[in-house]
């Protein structure tokens, strides 16, 4: 049987692709044309840049995406409690494995076999035998003893460690809280900004997600939360992290670092289902194309990689340094939108789009909304509808419908502008901003939407869905079939 590999691609992309803004990004003319090339979220990256440099950012998005007449999503990646080494003499040292080193808190320049380190708590947190790794693991102390000085600490795999690189403690209790005094107010200032998502780094527990949640409250906001996956924690405390954020990241720079490369797949596996059981979107992050930092190419293993997590049905696939720093940012999102193209077509001939296989087949009966949103995916394949049109105030039926990743397209109508840029995170989903909607007919609104994005024609099947509600007691789902 012959294998055939050019298939008819879809009328529209399902999964979205994030990119990271930096210095190889920051100007109109790239971030217009990143636009053009398949961007549909920014992410403004709150460890780097001061926030006049993020405003100028945050106004040639909007401007771009108005020009473009897109709804354009952007959120802000909050710092977290990053822990990095501190400066050294001449920029580096070497060290050599079998070595001892002293880590220390003090606030000095390291020089040789002496490392400073950003984070105060570090030698509280640590004890004997504990691994303290440097650079995204790329090298390995294990701790022997604290001494005045610092932290004695057994060099196991050594090499030349340069400023200011990241330090994690893997299976060590990390005292600091998620959300430190930094991004109260990177947050506050992202808030006043307009983003539409605020992204919580490190995230450990629930009560992390709460603690951002109350600031942005009390700050008279209604900003939604992604909870950056990246620490062992997390994983132990899964649902209940996703169940009290309104998205997740799989942040698989850290999350690869504390745990073995070989759990990290599983992982992303398990989480992606998780999320969707749950209704709740989710990003897979870091190092999808890094070798277009420098090339022009990917390597295959890159693009077999963005491939799988496009398979696995994710909401969105990000780039990190590939557009933030990197020497070809607009076409690694061409190339990322290329792989999601070809992957997604594979999936419709395969006919995975709308399979129930994501439900928990113990939890029964489903959720209402969760019913609705799966008999809706059933009735695309049963009546080859070429569109499924939702009205939404906010945007819980949109997320609860693309969450049963449905083979047609999903178009999302909604009078509040921040909701249609919101909702452009979520897969499949083609926000459009209306400003008669909940006023005009829902059926004549649908007829006109589907047409005018062409995604359907005269004669078409297509399927009308409304009516979800945040409270189970003021849900009300319909389904309506119209023929345009």
């Amino acid at each position: 049987m012959p294998i055939h590999v050019n298939i008819p691609h879809l009328s529209s992309r399902k999964t979205k692709i994030i990119a990271t803004l930096g210095p190889a990004s920051d100007t109109p003319e790239v971030i217009y044309n990143l636009i053009k090339a398949g961007v549909n979220v920014f992410r403004l990256n709150m460890s780097h840049g001061e926030h006049e440099s993020h405003r100028k950012l945050y106004t040639i998005i909007r401007e771009s995406a108005e020009a473009l007449h897109q709804h354009i999503t952007i959120f802000a990646d909050l710092c977290g409690p990053k822990i990095r080494t501190g400066k050294f003499k001449n920029g580096c040292i070497v060290i050599k494995t079998g070595d001892r080193v002293v880590v220390t808190t003090r606030d000095i320049v390291g020089e040789k076999n002496l490392i400073p380190c950003q984070y105060p708590g570090l030698a509280d947190d640590v004890m004997a035998g504990d691994r303290i790794l440097l650079d995204d693991g790329k090298f390995e102390l294990k701790v022997i003893e604290k001494t005045a000085q610092g932290i004695s600490c057994e060099v196991i795999y050594g090499g030349e460690l340069k400023n200011n690189k990241g330090i994690n403690l893997p299976g060590v209790n990390v005292s600091c809280p998620s959300l430190t005094d930094k991004d109260r107010a990177d947050a506050l200032f992202a808030l006043d900004l307009g983003v539409d998502y605020l992204a919580l780094s490190f995230v450990r527990k629930a009560e992390d997600i709460t603690d951002l949640r109350q600031l942005i409250i009390s700050s008279g906001y209604d900003t939604h939360i992604i909870a950056k996956i990246e620490k062992p924690e997390a994983l132990i405390n899964g649902q209940e992290i996703i169940n009290a954020s309104d998205a997740i990241m799989i942040a698989r720079g850290d999350l690869g670092v504390e745990l073995n490369p070989e759990d990290v797949p599983i992982a992303q596996h398990q989480l992606i289902k998780s999320a969707r059981a749950l209704n709740k979107p989710v990003i897979v992050a870091t190092q999808m194309l890094e070798s277009m930092i420098e090339n022009s190419r990917p390597t295959r293993a890159e693009v077999t990689d963005v491939s799988n997590a496009v398979y696995c049905s994710t909401d969105a696939v990000m780039l990190s340094g590939e557009t933030a720093a990197g020497h070809f940012p607009i076409e690694a999102v061409e190339m990322m939108s290329k792989v999601i193209y070809q992957t997604e077509a594979f999936m419709r001939e395969q006919d995975v789009f709308g399979k129930l296989a994501h439900r928990d087949n113990e939890q029964k009966p489903l959720p209402f909304g969760d019913a609705v949103a799966d008999a809706t995916a059933q009735l695309c394949f049963d009546l080859h509808a070429k569109a499924i049109v939702s009205i939404t105030s906010g945007g819980m039926s949109v997320v609860t419908l693309s969450s049963a990743r449905p083979a047609a397209p999903l178009i999302a109508i909604s009078a509040n502008k921040w909701v249609c840029q919101r909702m452009n995170l979520y897969w499949g989903v083609i926000p459009i901003h209306a400003e008669d909607a909940g006023h005009t007919h829902p059926n004549k609104l649908a007829r006109h939407h589907a047409l005018a994005t062409k995604l359907a024609n005269e004669g078409d099947n297509v399927i009308v869905v409304r009516g979800f509600h945040l409270d189970s007691q003021l849900s009300s789902p319909t389904i309506t079939m119209l023929t345009l």
